[in-house]
């Protein structure tokens, strides 16, 4: 197939400014085509005046504040008592752990002092030596000096008691006082 170019039929002979516009044939009237000649021109629209807006400034919709649920403050109150009370109980328990070490490093130091003074207690109380000190006055017990005593009949204990005790409402403030108290005596 043969390619078909597109030539330009204008030929420019001028090389000014004048040189880029196509219509130009060298006189300034050009003669219409018969497509132009057809068709008519647009009407020009009316030339609309633009509208200014005036800049208005937003309304700001200011929400009323809310009253705060007591439900919601009952359940912080509980949180921060909580909370308080874990720390208290942890401070609770460093404290034992602490005594729990010092009482186990007492105990070892008590357990020797004990096999110690248990030697020299041995040494001190021999039968032999007290058999010489005392003489021939030491005798062993006879049958009507021993007393023996039945333990198989079953136990029983009647505690009387003139007040029943603290209610339970008197228990339940004791028991919140200590608390309170304790928290005290953690921050003092």
């Amino acid at each position: 197939m043969a390619k078909y170019r597109r030539r330009n039929t204008i030929a420019y002979s001028t090389y000014g400014s004048v040189a880029y516009a196509p219509a130009y044939e060298g006189n300034t009237a050009r003669v219409p085509r018969r497509e132009e000649e057809l068709r008519r021109a647009p009407a020009p629209y009316p030339k609309r005046r633009q509208q200014v807006r005036k800049h208005e400034r937003a309304k700001v919709q200011v929400r009323q504040a809310g009253t705060v649920a007591p439900f919601a403050v009952i359940g912080f109150l509980a949180v921060a008592i909580f909370a308080v009370m874990l720390v208290t109980s942890y401070a609770q328990l460093t404290v034992a752990n602490d005594e729990m070490v010092s009482l186990r490093q007492e105990l070892s130091a008590l357990k020797s002092d004990n096999a110690t003074l248990t030697a020299q207690y041995e040494k001190v109380f021999d039968l032999a030596t007290i058999q010489k000190a005392v003489g021939e006055t030491m005798v062993r017990p006879t049958s009507e000096q021993v007393v023996y005593i039945d333990l198989s009949e079953s136990d029983t204990v009647i505690v009387y008691q003139e007040n029943a005790g603290p209610s339970r409402l008197q228990s339940f403030l004791d028991g919140a006082g200590n608390i309170f108290d304790s928290i005290i005596e953690y921050f003092r």
